[in-house]
């Protein structure tokens, strides 16, 4: 039985270790997206949208369809942010903070996706055929 067991913890430890290394990963390009969109795009839309800016939106969803799919995978790795069985306070805390992650992340890629960048899609077209 205590070798079940230290198997066991052996297993969700790694599972955490994978979990930890995915969040960072997301953490980075999230901050770098977070950056693109307040120095580049969110200036050019600020003055009203220029041709130009069809380049900066295209980056801009595809790489919410990128976190989309981290999104995904976290919630695979998380089993939809549940918090395993017998989890301390710390751990549920992840795990709530994760469930928020994800849905402030779904939020985000909506309000932009759907409503900020149709507004300067004329514009957009404008610039290249």
């Amino acid at each position: 039985m205590a070798h079940k067991d230290r198997r066991a913890a052996k297993t969700h430890a790694e599972c955490h270790r994978t979990q930890a290394a995915h969040l960072e990963a997301m953490e980075a390009e999230l901050l770098e997206h977070m950056e693109k969109e307040e120095t580049v795009l969110f200036p050019m839309l600020k003055a009203g949208g220029t041709p130009m800016v069809r380049h900066p939106m295209g980056v801009m969803r595809d790489e919410h369809t990128r976190h989309g799919e981290q999104l995904e995978r976290l919630m695979t790795l998380s089993h939809d942010a549940t918090p395993p069985f017998g989890a301390c306070n710390t751990w549920r805390a992840l795990y709530a903070g994760i469930a928020q992650l994800s849905d402030d992340l779904i939020n985000h890629i909506h309000l932009e996706n759907n409503l900020l960048f149709p507004q300067f899609e004329p514009q957009a077209a404008a610039c290249c055929p």
